[in-house]
């Protein structure tokens, strides 16, 4: 059967025009006899492939798209809520400005869904917070809560307290020099039989009873060589103790008789200058020990002979 083009049969299938002929020259479907029913024909008519084709919000591409912009909508909108007004972090976001949906991460590359958003990485999480610093209570390199002290911690926090133990002994030191200052002066009046003399012994001696007491109350345990200070220390002023009390009672005794006994001869006054000598040895320990001390915290060098 010839094809002819003033013919309105389309194919059935495909919707091509097939004339009268009886196969479809495009997708070879056999077609009703040319006196089967009609086929309609005008403007009005529509191929069978068209008449059935979805509407085009239907087709699968758009699905799938609007599916991606609402899942999108609700992440971001779930950042926003859970972050509330804050700032974003990154992607140079400002105030009104959503926060990025993706970010890059140099082990893992470009994330490109919107499941691997800002909340899923570890970096940015609102709730657990960046993870490559300490956390709170955690050590640090400058010295944060929790961190355990070290040698070098705990130096500048014993420099306070050796100062300090440093500082009472020098209180104790000047008081001391002060002592043996005015023991010449009071053993050279008591010489001379006056009555002053005693007074001034007796004033030197009660002083350095209270300068034994207060040595062996001492602290030097954040001092060098504390220990072996405070020893000498102590040893130079009992001895320095039992020095003047011998003298006092040199003293009271001659000048009380008048002065009318020797002075060099005298049992107390010899007993004095031995005693003088041990304090001198004891106190030459204690220079030696204390100079490095006064040198470290400023203060007086003190010698044998002043304290």
């Amino acid at each position: 059967m010839a094809y002819e083009s003033g013919s309105s049969r389309f194919c059935q299938r495909c919707g091509s025009h097939v004339g009268t002929l009886p196969q479809c020259p495009r997708c070879r479907a056999h077609q009703n006899a040319p006196g089967g029913p009609a086929q309609p024909g005008g403007d009005d008519w529509e191929p069978a492939r068209l008449r059935h084709r979805p509407p085009a919000w239907r087709r699968p591409s758009v699905l799938i798209s609007l599916a991606v912009a609402g899942l999108a909508l609700a992440l971001t909108w779930w950042i926003v809520a859970g972050q509330g007004s804050a700032p974003a972090e990154s992607g140079g976001a400002g105030p009104g400005k959503a926060p990025l949906l993706a970010s890059a991460s140099p082990e893992t590359g470009p994330e490109t869904g919107p499941e691997t958003g800002p909340e899923t990485s570890p970096e940015t999480d609102p709730q657990t917070g960046p993870t490559d610093g300490p956390a709170d209570g955690e050590p640090t390199e400058t010295g944060s809560a929790g961190q355990s002290p070290g040698p070098s911690d705990q130096e500048p926090a014993a420099q306070p307290v050796a100062r300090r133990q440093a500082e009472q002994l020098e209180e104790l030191l000047s008081s001391s020099s002060s002592s043996r200052a005015s023991l010449s002066d009071a053993i050279a009046s008591a010489t001379r039989c006056e009555q002053d003399g005693v007074r001034g012994i007796k004033e030197i001696t009660a002083s350095r009873r209270d300068q034994l007491a207060a040595a062996k109350a001492l602290s030097v345990s954040a001092l060098p060589a504390g220990t072996e200070l405070k020893d000498s220390l102590v040893d130079a002023l009992d001895a320095s103790h039992a020095a003047d009390a011998a003298f006092l009672s040199w003293a009271r005794r001659h000048v009380g008789g008048n002065c009318a006994g020797p002075v060099a001869s005298d049992g107390d006054y010899q007993l004095g200058l031995v005693k003088s000598e041990t304090a001198q040895k004891a106190k030459t320990r204690f220079s030696r020990a204390w100079r490095p001390i006064a040198e470290t915290y400023d203060l007086t060098a003190w010698k044998p002979d002043q304290i």
